[in-house]
């Protein structure tokens, strides 16, 4: 058997393949299962896991930027129009705001306090569960990835020069700034509120523990490690950004300071573009440059691939919460959903 191109994939036998005619930017499970991919093209494409038809929901004029499970059921929706939308799992939409002469370029959604957020050029909007504008959060010119802490209260935003937490305090919001020279592309929280952890444009991460504000740069990537994705309850931060899965271990009050990165998958000479971790099996999913995608047990013993290269790169990927099911999808179009149940 080659581990190039092995004989058959997951996909093959276990599942959906549909083919669109715009590159499939971002993927999301809802709680309930239900899933959304976002496309180029403007439109949500709305499935159940289990049903081979997908439904077409045009939801932008333009591109959808950015997708994510909402927190009450459904999805956000951000788009280069200035649209923040909800999306429900029948494809209702409903406008939570629309941003004039700016584009939506992140969302999350807070599940603890049932908030959402949207980046719109130098401000997060922050919005409740119904919608009604809470406040808006000014940083540098230029924010990328923002996120809610665990608890749906704090709010850390990534941008040139660092990455600005806002706290909110009786009237107002309080702003911190952990700084870092060079260009900051996305943010993650560590599941127990104990680091912020950036992806840089110089090929790097940046960590900040937060009871005290040391930090370490996290350097040597061949590429800029875009995805992210928090593994075995935050013991581990998985990454893109080179031909393996990069693995930082984040156990002990010191996390991954002193420590060294490393890296399991396969040796195909292809950089990774996306990452996501099994939420309940120590698996993570990677997808690379030229399409393929594979699962991988954390320890490093293999793989087992899960759709053959094709020559577009992976742009999203995910499990779904109770990790039955991988949902795949890359710049040529290809969208995937795969069953994982034995």
């Amino acid at each position: 058997m080659s581990l190039l191109l092995p004989p058959k994939a997951l996909a093959e036998e276990k599942g959906i393949v549909w083919a669109w005619p715009a590159p499939v930017v971002a993927a999301a499970f809802d709680a309930a299962g239900y899933l959304a991919f976002g496309l180029g093209d403007g439109t949500i494409r709305l499935a159940l896991p289990g049903g081979a038809e997908a439904v077409t929901v045009p939801a932008h004029r333009g591109a959808v930027l950015a997708l994510a499970p909402d927190a009450a059921g459904g999805f956000l929706s951000g788009g280069d129009d200035g649209r923040l939308l909800r999306v429900a799992p029948d494809g209702t939409l409903v406008e939570i705001t629309a941003e004039s002469g700016r584009w939506i370029s992140a969302v999350d959604a807070a599940p603890a306090t049932g908030r959402c957020l949207a980046v719109a050029g130098s401000e997060v909007l922050v919005f409740d569960g119904d919608g009604t504008p809470v406040t808006q959060l000014r940083g540098p010119a230029g924010l990328d990835g923002a996120a809610f802490d665990p608890r749906g209260r704090r709010i850390a935003a990534a941008h040139y020069g660092g990455v600005t937490v806002w706290s909110p305090r009786k009237r107002t919001w309080a702003a911190r700034l952990y700084a870092w020279q060079g260009g900051h592309l996305a943010v993650v929280w560590h599941p127990r509120s104990r680091f912020v952890v950036s992806a840089m444009q110089e090929r790097a991460l940046h960590a900040w523990r937060l009871s005290d504000g040391v930090h370490m740069q996290m350097p040597g990537y061949p590429t800029k490690p875009r995805s992210l994705a928090w593994a075995n309850g935050g013991k581990a931060l998985l990454t893109s950004g080179s031909e393996g899965v990069v693995s930082w271990r984040f156990t002990g009050h010191g996390g991954p300071m002193g420590g060294t990165a490393s890296e399991s998958g396969w040796t195909r000479g292809v950089p990774i573009t996306r990452v996501a971790a099994h939420p309940l099996l120590p698996v993570a999913a990677a997808g690379a440059k030229d399409g393929f995608v594979a699962l991988m047990p954390l320890d490093g013993s293999g793989y087992v691939p899960v759709l053959r290269p094709n020559g577009a790169a992976v742009e999203a990927l995910a499990f779904s919460p109770d990790g039955c099911w991988l949902a795949a999808g890359d710049a040529g179009g290809r969208a995937t959903l795969v069953d994982l149940r034995p």
